[in-house]
C-alpha cells in the first residue's frame, strides 16, 4: 500500500519551482516493497521511484496552473498493487485547506540517512519557514541526536530574534513550548531555531532539494540552516534537515 505524506491536501504549491513529494509503502510479505510508481496525469503514464525502507520521495516541476492529482501505488516482487493514495494540489493558486486545530510540522524520514552528527561544537540550527495563514507559533520539537543537555529554542525574524525559550536536557524527541506565542503573517520568513552548546545534533542531508508544502507551513529549498557560535542561522549545507518542527495555532 503506497502513501502520501506531503504535500498537504487541496495546498497550493508554487508555479515553476521545484516540489517535494514524500511518501511511504507498506506491505505484509516477507520481501516488501520493491518499487512505488506515481503518476500526475490521472493514470495515463506511471513513473517509478526507489522505496528503499518503506519511504519514496520525488521531485516534481508543475509548469502548468491549476489543479493536479498525484496518484500513487506500489509494488511487491509478484505484484502491482492498487491505487491506494491520491492527492489533490493547486499548482499556483491561493487555496488555503481549513485548519481548526494547533499542528506542528511533521518531517516524515525519506530514504536520505539521518545520522548522530559527532561535531561537538556550540550551534545554532535553524528551519526556515513561512505560513500561508496569520497565526502565532507556539512551540518547536525538536529530534535530538546525541547531545541531551539543555538548549534554547528560538524564533526570528530577518535576523531579529522575537523569542527565546531555554529548555532543560531531554533524549530524542522534544516539545518547548514559548512562555508567549509568537504572532507570524503569510509573506514573511521566520527561522525557528535551537541553540546546543556541543554539537551532537541530528542531521539528514539531501532533505530539502524542494519546496515542502505542508499546511499550514511552506518551507523553502535548503530550509536547514546552522550558525556555529550561536546566533541568527545563515549558513546550509546539502540541503540539510535538522529534526526542527514548528508547532502552529491559527
Amino acid at each position: 500500500m503506497a502513501m502520501i505524506f506531503s504535500p498537504t491536501a487541496e495546498a497550493s504549491v508554487p508555479l515553476n519551482e521545484p516540489l517535494l513529494v514524500i511518501g511511504g509503502a507498506v506491505n505484509g510479505e516477507a520481501g516488501g516493497i520493491t518499487e512505488v510508481d506515481f503518476s500526475t496525469d490521472n493514470g495515463t503514464n506511471w513513473t517509478p521511484v526507489d522505496a528503499r525502507n518503506e519511504r519514496w520521495s520525488v521531485l516534481l516541476f508543475p509548469s502548468v496552473p491549476g489543479p493536479v492529482t498525484i496518484l500513487a501505488r506500489a509494488h511487491t516482487a509478484s505484484t502491482t498493487g492498487p491505487v491506494t493514495a491520491s492527492r489533490t494540489i493547486h499548482v499556483g493558486g491561493t487555496t488555503v485547506p481549513a485548519l481548526a486545530h494547533e499542528t506542528s510540522l511533521f518531517l516524515h524520514d525519506t530514504y536520505s540517512p539521518t545520522v548522530n552528527d559527532p561535531d561537538e561544537q556550540a550551534v545554532e540550527l535553524g528551519l526556515r519557514t513561512a505560513v500561508d495563514r496569520p497565526g502565532s507559533i507556539t512551540a518547536v520539537i525538536i529530534k535530538r541526536g546525541n547531545y541531551t543537555g539543555p538548549v534554547t529554542a528560538r524564533v526570528w525574524s530577518n535576523g531579529t530574534l522575537l523569542a527565546e525559550q531555554e529548555a532543560p536536557g531531554a533524549a530524542y524527541g522534544q516539545r518547548i513550548t514559548f512562555s508567549t506565542p509568537v504572532p507570524v503573517v503569510p509573506g514573511t520568513e521566520y527561522v525557528v531555531s535551537y541553540f546546543t552548546p556541543s554539537g551532537g545534533y541530528r542531521a539528514t542531508e539531501h532533505y530539502f532539494v524542494g519546496n515542502l508544502v505542508q499546511t499550514p507551513f511552506k518551507i523553502p529549498v535548503n530550509a536547514g540552516v546552522y550558525r556555529y557560535g550561536g546566533g541568527f542561522p545563515t549558513d546550509s549545507w546539502y540541503a540539510s534537515n535538522y529534526g526542527i518542527e514548528p508547532v502552529f495555532r491559527p
